[in-house]
């Protein structure tokens, strides 16, 4: 199908739209179209594909993003002006104090700018940006009604990432020059995003080199038969898997085994890390996360784990998150540990920045691991993106502040926030 490109694209360094047809089976969560936008450059082939954070949700007020913290972002659709306004230029109805940060991109992570305080290769590259609004981190193709909030206003909901993503991808292939380097690049629920459609795009495009960078988005080991005290993910991969269509005949998850047949384990999502890496053995590919991420540790466990909600104060609350969260770690690093083309850095804590959650949002302050004499994250991704010597792999071991006065007082700001939101 030809995807064609909304109006036409002659210029550069400027943010082109795009509008995916209707008729492609292309939506956003409230049946809304899907669009992403184009920055180009006419000095290099180079691109790179950013995959937006932004929750998810398999329930009403969720996928609303109403009454919960944790929720689909863009709940009314992608804004036509959404890379150059802060406001959306669609009524906000989501409830959501993050509403507006998502309404406007730009300042969301230094990967999708051409100018920042932090440097990065990208900048000068081609930058394709795809905003996320279907709650399902890019991965579902099922129409669901939920009613679970209010029964007499059910809501119809399209869980389209999956379609949206390929279409995305063969239009790059249609409509920008065959890359020197891609780079596929999701933060948050964005990286789960890259980790799912890297074939699809790498496939698609067929760039003459090619990268994976997921920040803050793992694909933990939860493998079917296991228990939630061995495998703290598995209560939330099993229920997306049933909410957003992930082993439906039309599902991502046939899909993939298709693709890459008898090179993971269809009932643990987590083996597609390193079926990526056995499929493209000389691409580069790279995982970062924080050690005190409680903000991906509270969406992964809060819903099904009661007695972290229970706890009384934000304090006890997190440390019950952080254990689960930091179980989970090692045999995730244990998995890929034995694959020369996965690299990772895993900092302990990164204060100040939406309670240590992405190691690359905003900016790439407070993500440096003094033990090991790496000043920031930077080091890691230009290690990835220059492909010389060996893959980096750095996890800090000190849990202690790098800046103990300053990010004592983030740690206690960030608590009094969440705490007033919920979490």
């Amino acid at each position: 199908m030809s995807i064609p490109l909304w109006g036409h694209c002659t210029s550069y360094f400027t943010w082109e739209r795009v509008d995916l047809p209707a008729a492609s089976g292309a939506s956003c969560g409230n049946g809304t179209p899907y669009r992403f936008f184009v920055n180009r450059t006419p000095l290099t082939t180079k691109t790179v594909v950013i995959m937006e954070g932004g929750g998810a949700c398999y329930d009403q007020d969720a996928c609303l993003w109403k009454g919960s913290f944790f929720g689909g972002s863009n709940s009314n659709g992608i804004a036509t002006n959404y890379m150059s306004s802060l406001v959306s230029n669609q009524k906000n109805t989501s409830g959501s104090p993050f509403a507006a940060i998502n309404q406007g991109a730009l300042g969301l992570t230094p990967f999708a700018a051409r100018v920042s305080a932090a440097k990065v290769q990208t900048q000068s590259w081609n930058i394709v940006y795809m905003p996320q609004c279907t709650g399902d981190v890019y991965t579902g193709n099922k129409v669901n009604v939920y009613a679970d909030a209010d029964a007499s206003k059910p809501l119809t909901y399209f869980h389209r990432g999956d379609v949206n993503s390929q279409l995305v991808a063969k239009w790059i292939a249609a409509n920008l020059p065959r890359p020197e380097h891609l780079l596929m690049y999701g933060f948050s629920a964005g990286a789960i995003g890259v980790t799912a459609h890297y074939g699809d795009f790498r496939d698609a495009i067929q760039p003459r080199k090619a990268s994976l960078l997921a920040d803050s988005g793992p694909l933990y080991q939860a493998p079917a038969g296991g228990t939630p005290e061995q495998y703290p993910s598995l209560p939330l991969h099993t229920k997306i898997r049933a909410s957003w269509g992930l082993d439906e005949r039309t599902g991502i998850i046939p899909r993939l085994v298709a693709r890459y047949p008898g090179l993971g384990d269809p009932g643990n999502l987590a083996s597609l890390n390193t079926a990526l890496a056995r499929v493209y053995p000389q691409d580069r590919m790279g995982h970062t996360l924080l050690q005190a991420d409680v903000v991906f540790a509270a969406y992964s466990y809060d819903k099904f784990f009661p007695a972290i909600k229970a706890e009384p104060s934000i304090e006890k609350r997190n440390a019950q998150r952080l254990v689960k969260w930091q179980k989970e770690i090692v045999p995730w690093l244990e998995d890929m540990g034995p694959y020369a083309n996965i690299g990772y850095y895993i900092p302990y804590a990164r204060p100040g920045t939406f309670h240590s959650h992405s190691t690359t949002m905003f900016s790439f302050n407070g993500t440096d691991i003094p033990e090991a004499g790496v000043p920031s994250v930077t080091t890691f991704v230009d290690n990835l993106l220059d492909g010389r010597g060996p893959v980096m792999r750095v996890v800090e071991k000190s849990q202690k502040p790098h800046r103990p006065i300053l990010d004592t007082l983030y740690d206690y700001l960030s608590d009094l926030l969440f705490e007033n939101l919920g979490l």
